[in-house]
């Protein structure tokens, strides 16, 4: 009879993404900044003019140029030129402001909200931009005409406060009653499906079999677990490295002096020796250590770590003592690198943070919410649209749905996505869903290799000081 085993996900970090680097002269559009330049100098040359127009009348004592008429022309042409860009933008630029068809039920509402609030502030600001200029323009300076003092009037005033409150309650008022529609309460047949953010990529996670997501916990993460799934052999993997690491310090700080004491003799020989010389980024190195050992700065830092280390020990101890938080839920769930929906299902997307904050952000179905680290989030909706039907709408037979981090989160943020794909039916997801690897997988010891999960690992900078330091005393 074949041995049965069950065996965690190994996690790889070939999804890890480099950060950006850094955008060489060669590529450098030198025709736009060659361009830029000389608007630039056609300006300070005109400014120039102008002094010297002024340094003219200050010396003859004559009026050679009419200020006030020259800035009132300015201000038409500006106010021409505004309108003209203004004009541009919404022509060639305007789409992307407007994000094209909604992909999920609730995103008719979400645009008529926006287009009633960009359609208010946009005729606004156009009819306060031309009146502010034109005024500019026709009661500018005149020696014949005094200005008239106009100190209060009551209608006015009214007329000005009471007409923008009227228009503000009435956007804020529907922006209100939309978000509580979109956030209110969930439809009982939606989906629940994890979304795990981390610097810089996304997991998802699905509920097996069971249809329940398992327990998961930020005391659980580790290279093999970056969910922190409360699943028992990953959490006494877990356990057992921190374990081992703990010993490796305690071993550390037990030989502290004797580090200390080779780190200085090896210091004194390359001073010498004039081998500092030779080799200074090494002697850069042990200078640091040498310095960090006389000062008590190594051992503080061991004691931080193993209490750190420590500490977590006592935390997840706490949550193995409750047998139900273990409850073999979250073996069957699935994590994932993409998202698969079906067409008109709802879904609740639960949001989960490991680092810093970031924004879960899918432009076609008009959903973004924050994930905070610590803070789970949700968000529901329904997709209306499949990928299929997007790539007709859009004429691209090479258009996907992504979900994209939209909060700056470090240098590869710019490269933080998922891709979401929509099938028209249940048939489709289940495929794809019977392909997708459980996180605990039953397998023959024999004959089967444990499950393989892409995944970036969680970097543990005292285990390479530790290593580092192991290989340096030997």
């Amino acid at each position: 009879m074949a041995l049965t085993v069950i065996t965690p996900v190994i996690a790889l970090a070939a999804d890890v993404i480099e950060p950006p680097k850094e955008q060489s002269i060669a590529n450098w559009d030198w025709v736009a900044i060659l361009t830029w330049l000389l608007v630039l100098l056609v300006i300070l040359v005109i400014a120039r003019a102008f002094d010297i127009g002024a340094l003219t009348e200050k010396i003859t004592g004559k009026k050679v140029i009419s200020w006030n008429n020259i800035n009132a022309w300015v201000a038409i042409i500006f106010l021409i030129a505004g309108l003209a860009g203004v004009w541009y933008e919404l022509v060639y630029h305007g789409k992307y402001l407007m994000l094209g068809n909604a992909a999920s039920a609730h995103g008719g509402t979400y645009d008529s909200m926006f287009y009633w609030t960009f359609g208010f502030t946009f005729f606004v600001f156009v009819v306060t931009e031309v009146l502010l200029f034109y005024f500019m323009f026709k009661y500018r300076y005149n020696e014949n005409r005094k200005a008239h003092y106009y100190f209060h009037n009551n209608k006015l005033e009214i007329i000005w406060t009471i007409v923008p409150s009227i228009v503000l309650t009435f956007l804020v008022l529907r922006g209100f009653t939309t978000w509580s529609t979109i956030t209110g309460e969930l439809d009982k047949e939606s989906e629940e499906i994890e979304v795990f953010a981390y610097q810089f990529g996304w997991k998802a996670r699905y509920a097996g079999d069971d249809q329940v997501l398992g327990y998961h916990n930020v005391n659980f993460i580790s290279g093999t677990n970056p969910l922190g799934i409360a699943e028992t052999n990953a959490v006494n993997e877990l356990v057992a490295e921190l374990e081992g690491e703990i010993d490796k310090l305690e071993g550390l700080q037990e030989s502290e002096g004797d580090s200390i004491k080779a780190w200085s003799t090896r210091w004194d020989r390359m001073k010498s020796t004039g081998l500092f010389r030779t080799y200074p980024e090494d002697f850069k190195t042990l200078d640091e250590k040498v310095h960090d050992g006389m000062s008590g700065a190594y051992g503080r830092q061991l004691e931080k770590d193993i209490k750190r280390k420590k500490t977590a020990l006592r935390r997840i101890a706490e949550y193995q003592k409750d047998k139900d938080f273990f409850n073999g839920t979250a073996n069957d769930d699935k994590v994932t690198t993409e998202i698969v929906l079906v067409k008109n299902k709802p879904y609740v997307f639960k949001f989960r943070a490991r680092d810093v904050i970031h924004s879960a952000y899918m432009p076609d179905f008009r959903v973004q919410m924050n994930c905070v680290p610590g803070m789970p989030t949700q968000f529901a909706f329904t997709p209306t649209m499949t990928t299929a039907e997007a790539r007709e709408v859009k004429e691209n037979n090479e258009y996907d749905y992504y979900l994209f981090c939209n909060k700056i989160c470090g240098a590869a943020h710019y490269n933080m996505k998922i891709k979401v794909t929509v099938v028209e039916s249940e048939a489709e997801y289940n495929t794809w869903y019977a392909s997708q690897a459980p996180f605990v997988a039953p397998t023959t010891a024999e004959t089967s290799e444990p499950a393989v999960e892409e995944v970036a690992p969680a970097a543990d900078s005292t285990q390479v000081v530790i290593d580092n330091q192991v290989a340096f005393n030997k």
